[in-house]
């Protein structure tokens, strides 16, 4: 008998008006992976996430998240179960310093002391942000600001960390860099639901991963066997 899936998605229908952007979509994710969801644009995978954190509404189908159903929870009480979003842009605060940004997600611990020791772990990941804790999050570079935004998600405690392209705007060498972040982050007990447009990038940091295609999943599997399926590489790794 197969165990419970930390996140289990089923028949997920979310409409804008009458496009519907997601059509029927399921997939799992099992405590401590991290799984990806690869696709083009407008495939509909950042739809997903903003529907799994209860920043848009189902049509239809279930989220359970250890079980429990979160299709008609919002928002703020999804964050409480434990799933924390960094959104594509990234979305800090500019006009608020480092660590004011970093204790806007700190915002469901009442302990001082927890949000001091949460405080003191993002450093200890980002030391370039230890460095930066009283500037504006405006004047921080790309790379820093998607540190930050790793960063505040991390403040919230939380078991699963849903990131939406990580990687878009960066240089290559920052990337490589926010990956190995992402990589540790995973090490040390967080399970990870990955969105990303760079499919080799994705392929190569997930242990699984769906693949996307209009509001469709059209493949599933581990992710070197998609690394190595001519579909994928034909469609997202330019062979």
């Amino acid at each position: 008998m197969r165990k419970m899936a930390m996140l289990e998605v089923k028949d997920l229908k979310v409409s804008y008006g009458a496009i519907q952007a997601v059509q029927g979509v399921s997939f799992r994710l099992d405590k401590g992976e991290i799984v990806a969801l690869i696709g083009s644009n407008g495939a509909g995978k950042s739809t997903i996430l903003r529907t799994i954190s209860g920043l848009e509404r189902a049509k239809g189908g279930s989220i359970l998240f250890e079980g429990e159903e979160l299709v008609r929870l919002k928002a703020h009480k999804i964050v409480e179960r434990g799933i924390a979003h960094v959104p594509e842009g990234r979305r800090v605060f500019p006009g608020l310093t480092v660590t004011e940004n970093l204790r806007m997600g700190a915002n469901l611990l009442r302990d001082k002391a927890k949000i001091t020791e949460s405080l003191g772990k993002v450093f200890d990941i980002f030391p370039r942000l230890k460095e930066r804790e009283r500037q504006q999050a405006g004047t921080l570079s790309g790379g820093e600001q998607q540190m930050l935004a790793l960063g505040r998600a991390l403040m919230t405690e939380g078991k699963l960390l849903m990131l939406d392209e990580p990687s878009m705007g960066l240089a290559p060498i920052i990337v490589e860099e926010i990956f190995e972040v992402i990589k540790r982050i995973n090490a040390m007990g967080t399970s990870i639901l990955l969105i990303e447009q760079n499919a080799f990038l994705a392929l190569n940091t997930a242990s699984r991963a769906y693949v996307l295609e209009t509001g469709k999943i059209t493949m599933e599997g581990d992710s070197k066997a998609l690394l190595d399926d001519d579909r994928v590489k034909a469609a997202y790794l330019g062979a």
